[in-house]
């Protein structure tokens, strides 16, 4: 039984969910109406038990900007509302039991539709096509809810869908104006179509009838439209290349111009051989093809033809913006040639390459390779060729065709002695019917329909990836006062040039053709530098602008570290200079790179003008590959409005290469203005999606298509477009150089396509329980017994009431110094304390060898653990904090929360918790002294008594040392997480 999306997105029946979370990978964009409401929506199935859904809702009845100006917001529309969604699935459904999920409606925000939920369900009948819900909400909706569903065996397009709705509409925002108020709980009843990816609901409710209209694309299939204009590889039956000597390759350039030629024909790029010795090597890149095991094999394919007589080895040199990727090396042409032709299996083939990482002395270089530039840019001239010829009287030659192919040989007469030969120059004949052929660098402009994605283009692109390409490009703006929905549809020419080794320019400009965001009126009520939120000003400048204007020069300075330089126009609103250092060490799943950028803002009219903003930016960025392809990235450092702090991104990349992201950013910009309050300052965040086209076209292409949206066009946490992020250059090609054997679909061959290093399967999600399960067995089984905890919780009673005695005169120090620059940096030492250490414990855990994963696993359990008591304690306590003034024997104040009070300190909780486990794993008691500074910070800055860090303090101690305890052997019962280049095992064993 597919599930279908409730009027909302979410997985369920009209208005109520079910459990269920479609399948893993499924993207679905709808649109519903149910008066008052029109949402529209969408949904990702971002993990196999995580939903994820977005809403953009209008209310009819209500303005959207009050009645207090009529005039203002004429243009927009009805009142419109941002949403966030999310459901997680606790468990599947089994022989018995139901799947049980949460979820929780309009999380940020306004929160107008807000509320939380647990559902169960369950499939009934001999081919589960019956299901049935019940669960619980409060808030909205509100109560005990249930649904159902049946779709008929001999009709699996059709479904009868039925739900109990318990949403009380009386509370929806003024539901006597939008006419929400007539609405009422109650049953309701649907009939639902599905077809292929499209589907359609219409529902009928005791008040009135609703629709929901969606379409649902499985982003984990590999492709949604056959190659079947994906051009064909190198093939030499028919008309095979000479094959030349060593020496003959060597005295005649136009050898190594015939391979170059070649691969230009099929969009390599910046090709560069050399021979020496028994080796042929390249360096080159592909401008189309999207594999790197592809696009090696096809660059091999190509080579082994064109190689001369004596040549043993190939080495072929993948680049990007000539930075090496990775080296192939070939030891064994015959079988080279035996695996094109299906005469070996991979495995065989696979004991004669070597896959390394590239060395600097990879790539060659255009200083050597004058001998053949001069040969690919002009006619080869006509020359003499040395032949072979008998002594004896020659009658008029018949011109045959040798190597060189520009030159002609008389036939040796019959009978002539064999070795009675002499060398005779014999002149170069004007017809070249196999002549070398050279290079096509012309360059030419050619119109195009449908290439790369675009509906049309004009473009011209050489043999050194030189590009000129127009094509049209559309733009949106949404809700701006003025309008809900603003678009630009403009002309872009983009201009790539290779200047040298390393060094391209960089330019696009644009020409808006229609518009309408020109009248984007809405002013910026920012207090932070405008670097984002002046972007009317800049819609509404001269149609014609210059987005980018840029001079990189890119390096590979060392192994595993890659450099780029910049200097110019960076985007619209940016122009400086900067540059990035990216380090990927082999063999992990970890890389990291810091840029730096001085930058000066420009101006409202697009051109060369600028405006007085100034800065400098530095954001240091960690990417973790996780298993499923997840890619995790931290990001810290100073952003764009000179506000510091740091930005996390989530993304994964589904089968299809389509990734789907969100990110989050905290800063200390404090954007109080709305949406942002003084006590919830706005921080920034939103959701991206990429999507490479290949997976679109019918054929193979690199260009993606991707977007990102945020709920506010704010200043806070912004960074600048990078001129050419080094991460993302290295990622894909990367990720296939360590995925399996590094091949991928190297030879192409129909018998090969089921393997996994060709085409990777998608490994399904390992449960952790069992392995969990171990692990609390082993801590329950070493927990101390009942008389153990009673004497220890006296003796910690004491200690913490004896630490008391503290509390009044320290504080009165404290508050002395409050104002103090010692005491302030103190009390934001202990802030970041507990998260500098946690983090180190996940880095253990990411980064470490099998005792360390172990250690750092045992902190993030001791962690957790250490701070759900510490948060009991808070409400079971209640204290008020120190800088309330109430004293240290009183509760929270009136409007203060009871998880906010002050005992026990969950930062000291925090902090024992996580360096206990280390200290006694490699007696290490200085860190102890690490967590009882940041512990010392939170008295500095007035936020806990003495005795509330003790008692944390104590707490995160005793939690570390039990688990630590009880887990840190796992020779007799264990996890272990294996991080490798291309793959993360995770292993529990047990011993009886």
């Amino acid at each position: 039984m597919a599930a279908t999306p409730n009027q909302g997105g979410q997985s369920g029946y009209i208005n109520m969910p079910s459990a269920v979370v479609e399948t893993d990978g499924t993207f679905s964009v709808g649109y519903s109406y149910n008066s008052p409401y029109g949402q529209t929506w969408v949904t990702s199935s971002i993990l196999p038990f995580l939903q994820v859904t977005g809403r953009y809702v209008s209310i009819t009845g209500i303005p959207a900007f009050g009645d207090g100006d009529p005039a203002y917001g004429k243009g927009y529309g009805r009142y419109k509302d941002k949403v966030l969604d999310g459901k997680l699935r606790l468990w599947a459904e089994g022989d018995w039991l139901p799947s049980v999920a949460v979820g929780e409606t309009d999380i940020f925000g306004t929160e107008l539709f807000n509320g939380q939920y647990i559902v169960a369900t369950k499939t009934f009948g001999a081919s589960k096509n019956i299901e049935a819900s019940l669960g619980y909400a409060r808030k909205r909706p509100d109560g005990l809810f249930a649904g159902a569903r049946w779709t008929p065996a001999s009709l699996p397009r059709w479904s009868v869908v039925a739900e109990y709705d318990t949403t009380n509409y009386l509370r929806d925002i003024r539901a006597g104006e939008t006419g929400a108020n007539r609405r009422s709980k109650g049953p309701a009843i649907g009939l639902e179509y599905r077809w292929g990816w499209l589907g359609v609901q219409a529902a009928r409710s005791r008040d009135q009838f609703s629709i929901n209209a969606f379409v649902s694309i499985p982003f984990g299939e590999r492709e949604f439209i056959p190659k079947i204009f994906e051009p064909a590889y190198f093939v030499d039956d028919k008309n095979p290349p000479p094959r030349p000597s060593k020496e003959e390759w060597h005295r005649d350039a136009g050898y190594g111009a015939d391979l170059v030629n070649a691969l230009v024909k099929q969009d390599y790029k910046n090709v560069r051989v050399e021979q020496e010795g028994n080796t042929l090597a390249l360096s080159l890149t592909n401008s189309r093809i999207s594999n790197l095991g592809r696009a090696v094999g096809r660059a091999a394919r190509t080579a082994v033809a064109f190689t001369p007589a004596g040549t043993t080895t190939i080495r072929i040199t993948y680049t990007k913006l000539d930075q090496p990727i990775a080296t192939y090396e070939f030891f064994d042409l015959p079988k080279l040639n035996d695996y094109f032709a299906g005469k070996i299996d991979r495995q065989a083939f696979l004991e004669t390459v070597l896959l390394r990482y590239p060395e600097k002395s990879d790539v060659i270089r255009d200083d050597q390779q004058a001998w053949l530039k001069e040969f690919l840019d002009q006619p080869a001239p006509l020359k003499p060729a040395v032949v072979s010829t008998p002594a004896a009287t020659v009658a008029a030659p018949v011109v045959v065709p040798v190597l060189p192919v520009t030159a002609a040989q008389s036939p040796v007469m019959a009978g002539t002695p064999s070795d009675q030969v002499v060398d005779t120059p014999v002149p170069a004949v004007v017809k070249q019917a196999n002549a070398v052929n050279t290079v096509n660098n012309d360059g030419k402009l050619a119109v195009g329909l449908g290439v790369d994605g675009d509906v049309v283009q004009v473009k011209s692109l050489d043999r050194e990836a030189n590009r000129f390409k127009i094509a049209p490009k559309v733009g949106f703006f949404f809700n701006d006062p003025s309008g809900a929905f603003r678009y630009s549809i403009s002309a872009v020419a983009n201009y790539d040039r290779r200047l040298a080794d390393g060094w391209y320019l960089n330019a696009a400009a644009g020409l808006q053709l229609l518009e309408t965001v020109s009248g984007v009126k809405q002013p910026s009520n920012s207090n932070l530098p405008h670097v984002r939120t002046d972007v009317a000003e800049y819609l509404r400048g001269n149609r014609f602008s210059l987005s980018r204007v840029l001079l990189n020069k890119y390096d590979h300075p060392a192994e595993g570290v890659y450099t780029r330089l910049s200097a110019g126009l960076y985007e619209d609103m940016f122009r400086g200079a900067g540059g990035q250092a990216l380090y990927l060490p082999k063999d992990s799943r970890w890389a990291a790179d810091l840029s730096v950028d001085a930058l000066q803002q420009r101006g409202f009219k697009g051109l060369l003008d600028s405006r007085d903003y100034k800065t400098v930016t530095a954001i240091a960025s960690l990417h973790y590959r996780l298993p499923h392809d997840i890619t995790v990235t931290a990001r810290a450092g100073r952003f764009l409005a000179k506000d510091t702090g740091v930005r996390m991104e989530f993304k994964r990349r589904f089968q299809s290469g389509i990734e789907v992201g969100a990110w989050y950013t905290h800063t200390n910009g404090n954007d109080i203005t709305a949406p942002g309050t003084p006590d919830k300052p706005y921080q920034d965040r939103g959701v991206f999606l990429s999507i490479p086209l290949n997976s679109m076209l019918p054929m193979d292409t690199q260009s993606i298509a991707g977007f990102g949206i945020s709920p506010w066009t704010r200043d806070v946490g912004q960074m600048v477009a990078s001129p050419g992020d080094l991460y993302d250059m290295f990622e894909r090609p990367r990720a296939d150089m360590n995925s399996y054997d590094g091949l991928g679909n190297f030879a192409e061959r129909p018998d090969e396509q089921n393997l996994p290093a060709v085409n990777p399967p998608d490994r399904p999600f390992v449960s952790p329980w069992p392995a969990m399960r171990a692990r609390l067995e082993q801590s329950a089984s070493a927990a101390p017994s009942v008389p153990e905890w009673l004497q220890a919780t006296a003796v910690v009673g004491g200690v913490v009431l004896a630490s008391a005695l503290a509390d009044k005169p320290v504080d009165r120090f404290v508050k002395k110094h409050q104002n103090s620059s010692s005491f302030r940096n103190w009390d934001k030492l202990g802030k970041a304390t507990p998260y500098v250490l946690v983090g180190a414990a996940g880095a253990a855990l990411a980064f470490g060898d099998e005792r360390l994963q172990n250690i750092g696993l045992i902190s993030m359990e001791s962690v957790a653990a250490a701070t759900g008591l510490a948060l009991v304690g808070k409400y079971a306590i209640g204290r008020s904090r120190p800088d309330e003034d109430r004293g240290p024997w009183t509760s929270v104040g009136s409007g203060q929360s009871r998880s906010d009070a002050s005992f026990p300190s969950t930062h000291s909780a925090i902090a024992f918790a996580a360096v206990t486990p280390f200290a006694k794993e490699y007696d290490a008691p200085w860190l102890y002294s690490v967590a009882a500074l940041g512990s010392a910070g939170r008295v500095a800055g007035r936020k806990h008594w003495v005795s509330d860090t003790v008692a944390g303090g104590i707490l995160g101690y005793a939690m570390g040392s039990w688990l630590w305890s009880a887990q840190r052997n796992q020779s007799k019962s264990g996890l272990s997480i294996n991080p490798g280049p291309k793959e993360v095992s995770v292993t529990w064993q047990t011993k009886y």
